[in-house]
């Protein structure tokens, strides 16, 4: 007997996967590599993308095999579930690395002690440019100098002036909606407004996102000798720099840029572990605190269908969210605790799903924290607060086409319930105030026509507990 052709029976099906991985590995190489220094036309940018989609989806769809797999999460190679995300950028990487013509980004550093739609308020922002793939930092700042204006930037529809009026005029209020482009276009336009410059797009991340690159990056040391790392970044920059700088609010600020400014140094040196960038950008796409926004039309509409764009679209998905809406000007988001439930009630003749939201202020030893963190800057407050007392307001999305049958507050007050609507989903508003120590229960029903329950979290400081009962 022949041994030889039955050991190549054997193995050749084994080893083949692995011939076409180098294949594919060599065919993006080429690829990429002859991306020329020279500008390419539109049709030149949809062919070089076309064809490292192609790659790069056949790629994935090899080390997506059983046995590959396990060997490439063990070399933590964290890219499969994020891998829409994955065939939309390098699709369109020769767009947004600027091959056709230098593209210029807004990026904001945002912080999620001062809670908006899509994260927290701006604290720090950066303008780059990449011009042939190539990255230069044009400027790096906190948001002091950044000019408000008393009406909306951009025109926006009369359901979304209903619910935020003129307020995201104000900088810090740009992305009071979760709907990630709608404060894009906000921020762009605001900034075109002031300085004249028509940017290509929008990146909105913040500590915690920033916490995953920084185990990549490694130890971030400023000018100083300070060292930044993942395990402190997100205490040093949203709580304990309001500690140390209580007296300079220019220093605390002037502190956030410099950060920024230093990973920047670590990008443009690549001094980074390429290993661990996979890992990073998935869980920072899988807690929504990597966002992007394109001024493309086609490519943004193409965005929308991933994470990466922070939309809310009309898909009759059955999903849910609770927005936090800081209304006091506090950094006492920090401290909030947020548990939500969903279940399903009943099944027919009506789907019925029930949410209930549990909020609890966990500050303690308030009187010890800076004024700045509890400033009540909020219209209409009570006119005795106690210290650490923490007002918002919260909004309950319903799915797109449902209807909301009722809300309620646990504790029995109004909390001032109103009920709006936003890009085809209803919305239970209510306005919480809570001491310190104390909770709040919100509880919201509404009336769906698909059963699969799904629900997507604010990117807050405190991680969202999410319980889903799926009872049809």
């Amino acid at each position: 007997m022949r041994l030889k052709p039955i050991l190549l029976a054997v193995t050749l099906p084994l080893v083949a996967p692995f011939i076409a991985i180098g294949f594919n590995l060599v065919q993006l190489w080429s690829t990429y590599n002859n991306l020329s220094d020279s500008k390419l036309s539109r049709e030149q940018l949809i062919e070089v993308g076309d064809d490292l989609h192609r790659d790069t989806n056949d790629l994935l769809n090899y080390l997506s095999l059983p046995v590959i797999k396990q060997i490439s999460r063990f070399a933590g190679l964290e890219v499969f579930d994020i891998k829409p995300e994955i065939l939309f950028s390098v699709k369109h990487f020769p767009e947004l690395a600027g091959f056709d013509r230098p593209k210029r980004y807004m990026i904001s550093f945002q912080n999620s002690a001062e809670a908006r739609g899509t994260g927290g308020i701006l604290g720090a922002y950066a303008i780059i440019e990449i011009n042939q793939g190539k990255l230069e930092v044009i400027r790096a700042s906190s948001n002091v100098g950044l000019q408000n204006i008393t009406t909306l930037p951009i025109k926006h529809s009369d359901e979304y002036f209903k619910l935020y009026g003129n307020n995201p005029g104000i900088w810090q209020n740009a992305n009071l909606s979760p709907h990630l482009p709608y404060g894009a276009m906000n921020y762009l336009e605001l900034w075109r407004l002031q300085t004249g410059m028509k940017l290509d797009g929008f990146i909105a991340i913040d500590p915690i996102a920033l916490s995953h690159f920084l185990r990549a990056f490694g130890t971030i040391t400023l000018p100083n000798g300070f060292k930044i790392t993942s395990e402190n970044v997100v205490e040093e920059t949203l709580k304990i720099a309001y500690e140390r700088y209580q007296d300079d609010i220019m220093g605390r600020k002037e502190f956030l840029v410099t950060i920024m400014e230093a990973t920047f140094i670590k990008i443009l040196d690549e001094d980074f572990s390429v290993r661990k960038i996979p890992k990073a950008i998935s869980q920072s796409i899988r807690d929504n605190r990597l966002l992007i926004y394109i001024t493309n039309k086609q490519t943004q509409k193409e965005n929308e269908e991933t994470r990466l764009a922070g939309s809310m679209n009309y898909d009759e998905d059955n999903q849910y969210r609770v927005i936090i809406q800081n209304i006091d000007a506090s950094k006492l988001d920090y401290y909030l605790d947020r548990e939500v439930e969903i279940e399903t009630l009943t099944c027919s003749p009506s789907l019925i799903t029930q949410v209930m939201v549990y909020l609890k202020n966990s500050v303690i030893n308030a009187q010890d924290l800076p004024a700045y963190v509890l400033i009540r800057a909020d219209k209409g407050k009570p006119k005795e607060v106690v210290t650490g007392q923490h007002r918002f307001k919260v909004f309950i999305y319903g799915p797109y086409k449902s209807e909301l049958i009722g809300g309620s507050l646990g504790s029995g007050a109004d909390g001032d319930a109103q009920i709006g609507s936003e890009r085809g989903r209803p919305i239970f508003i209510a306005d919480i105030d809570l001491a310190p120590g104390a909770s709040e229960v919100i509880i919201v029903r509404y009336k769906v026509t698909n059963s699969q329950l799904r629900y997507l979290t604010q990117p807050l400081v405190r991680e969202e507990i999410i319980k889903v009962r799926q009872n049809c």
